[in-house]
């Protein structure tokens, strides 16, 4: 055998010990870290950093006020941010760095319970390094979770939520119904939207736990979990709207017009804007208005509206969102079995925060920073289900699989099983 032969049959080298053991999700945790750590520096010493101005320089001077003798003026979730902030202010000293570093400290509390649910949801060790990967460097997380902002607190609760639902349907874990009940007041506490969410996820998980797959579903449990179900998802209303600034005294359709055409009137000519008007008429108008703010909140800017570099990052951040809910709904129709059940609660939690998010949004400045409490949710699902691991049917195969069954039933039936032509 000639050398050029000998190198074509020769098998491609593995990759190095060195770099096998780099790739993991802990070690990508901490270079997430540690770039969050040196925006912080930046934004600290060297004001803004990008994404530090607007609401985070405004928490962090009512933060200042509250520690310097302020107090807490109303029950909002705004202030109650604020006078978390200023506690914290007064235990150290009011320092813009020290409150950015506070959020890095949050973002690595999260990314440490984003490792356990991956565990939970058994990624393996490529996938959980690539999702960590994602978790840590996408830039509007990286941007956003090292500044006096909301969101890194608000990632870690939904985050805590998921875990503890997760460990309720699958272990039983009696325990972890407190874990979730602290989850759901602490992202309340921060903002109404984790109310109503985590009042559906609450649902999502007794319904599960009470009816496991392959069993047959009693009567009796459907009529005792209804009312049961409607009575938490009744209250995770009335918490949203007193934490909140919809009123639902004259219907959800109308609060949702009022607080969106109150939003258009403010911020009149934005350049980030993708609603110039609302007009939701009565319960079929609100039916449909949901569905098409769901799509814009996730998906713009469209390609034809981009018209800067921000723009062009958060196109292709909606991309791999995009691709990220097609694998996770892929995973739940054709995956394995025992992962089926876990990403449905997973999926649909996400979806329920997101579609209370959407309906509250009109630009997509401001959706870039509320897609940030569910990311961990999405990537996990996401990267749950490897394609390795996925039941390949293409069209044609299932076709012809369910016109063969009548033909096989009627031979079984006829005791003449057909075992092909080769007799």
């Amino acid at each position: 055998m000639n050398s050029e032969t000998s190198a074509l049959t020769s098998p491609i080298p593995a990759q190095p010990v060195g770099l096998r053991l780099a790739m993991t999700a802990r070690n990508a945790l901490y270079l997430g870290l540690v770039l969050r750590i040196a925006v912080a520096f930046w934004n600290g010493f060297f004001p803004p950093s990008f994404g530090a101005d607007g609401d985070a320089s405004t928490f962090h001077r009512s933060a200042v006020e509250f520690a310097n003798g302020g107090v807490l003026e109303e029950f909002r979730t705004r202030s109650l941010f604020n006078s978390f902030l200023g506690t914290f202010y007064k235990v150290t000293t009011p320092s813009l760095f020290l409150g950015s570093l506070l959020s890095c400290a949050v973002w690595a509390a999260s990314a440490v319970v984003f490792l356990k649910i991956m565990r939970l949801l058994s990624l393996n060790r490529q996938s959980r390094f690539m999702a960590m990967l994602i978790y840590s460097l996408i830039p509007c997380s990286l941007l956003l979770t090292s500044v006096t902002l909301r969101e890194p607190y608000q990632l870690f609760f939904f985050n805590l939520g998921m875990y503890a639902c997760l460990k309720i349907i699958k272990e039983r874990s009696m325990p972890h119904w407190l874990l979730l009940l602290v989850a759901i007041v602490g992202g309340g506490l921060l903002h109404g939207t984790f109310v109503a969410a985590g009042f559906v996820s609450v649902s999502l998980t007794l319904f599960l736990i009470m009816f496991p797959t392959g069993k047959r579903i009693p009567v009796l449990k459907i009529i005792l979990i209804l009312p049961v179900i409607g009575l938490i998802l009744y209250y995770g209303v009335l918490s949203f709207s007193d934490l909140t600034n919809y009123k639902f005294d004259q219907g959800l359709s109308v609060a949702v017009e009022t607080y969106q055409k109150g939003g258009l009137s403010a911020l009149e000519d934005g350049r980030a804007f993708y609603k110039t008007s609302v007009e939701i008429d009565g319960a079929w108008g609100m039916i449909k208005f949901v569905p098409v703010s769901l799509f814009q909140y996730l998906f713009e800017p469209m390609p034809w509206r981009i018209s800067s570099f921000v723009d062009i990052d958060l196109f292709f951040e909606n991309l791999l969102r995009g691709w990220l809910i097609w694998r996770a709904w892929t995973g739940i129709r054709r995956g394995p079995l025992e992962l089926r059940r876990p990403l449905l609660l997973v999926f649909w939690s996400y979806i329920a925060v997101e579609t209370v998010w959407s309906v509250g949004t009109i630009n997509w400045g401001t959706a870039d920073r509320h897609h940030i409490p569910s990311l961990g949710a999405l990537l996990a699902m996401g990267f749950a289900v490897p394609a390795s691991r996925i039941r390949k049917r293409s069209g044609w195969r299932r076709v012809l699989s369910r016109m063969s069954r009548p033909r096989q039933a009627a031979a079984v039936a006829g005791g003449q099983v057909r075992t092909g032509d080769a007799t």
